[in-house]
């Protein structure tokens, strides 16, 4: 069965971190319409931590490394934004039990409590112009795809593409949630910082695989 292991696991959070510094620009001025304006330079931020982070230590395996990077995402960021990609993160590391390789159907497990955990701390659900609206149809494509024995490269295509377009659907959505909610109707027309953020780290992702 393909599986990914550790060195996989660290090439991909070295990718996501590439990508994340190079549209820090354009990640702030998507919140700057609705939000603080803030969030590219803040996970920019977070990310270089990580990286600084996973060099100095050696990490003994895939959940240890997820927990880690977590962990520095909570410490590095802070607000809501810190709150949420810590937990995304945290949560896959904590529900990984096989530490030296992780499966299609291991993958899905990780997504899938990474997404209940996100909704649980922040409270939001599809449609409210936040990163479930990105992150939800990109775990169900997950999902099929376990369901289907796909291979992880295509799963993550595919996760890709629905991470995208659920980005992209906030542009017609009302905040509900953070700052942004009491826009009301301004808020219509801009697209979700976070959502997008969620999408370039799928992205980066499929692009290692």
């Amino acid at each position: 069965m393909e599986k990914l292991n550790l060195n996989d696991l660290e090439r991909i959070i070295l990718n996501i971190n590439n990508n994340i510094q190079n549209n820090m620009i354009y990640l702030s001025e998507l919140d700057s319409t609705i939000g603080d304006g803030d969030h590219g330079v803040t996970i920019a931020r977070g990310f270089r931590n990580v990286i600084e982070a996973i060099n100095k230590k050696e990490q003994k395996n895939i959940s240890e490394l997820l927990i880690d990077v977590g962990n520095v995402l909570s410490s590095s960021m802070g607000g809501v934004s810190g709150i949420i990609f810590s937990n995304l993160f945290k949560a896959m590391g904590t529900t990984n039990t096989d530490n030296e390789s992780i499966s299609l159907d291991d993958l899905y497990n990780m997504f899938y409590s990474a997404l209940e955990k996100i909704k649980e701390v922040g409270g939001a659900k599809v449609g409210e112009k936040t990163i479930i609206d990105s992150m939800e149809p990109a775990v169900e494509e997950l999902k099929v795809a376990a369901n289907n024995r796909d291979t992880i490269k295509n799963a993550f295509l595919k996760m890709t593409d629905a991470a995208k377009k659920g980005a992209e659907s906030t542009k017609g959505m009302i905040a509900k949630k953070g700052r942004a909610r009491y826009l009301g109707e301004r808020s219509i027309g801009y697209q979700d910082a976070g959502a997008t953020s969620f999408y370039i780290i799928i992205k980066s992702i499929a692009e290692v695989l």
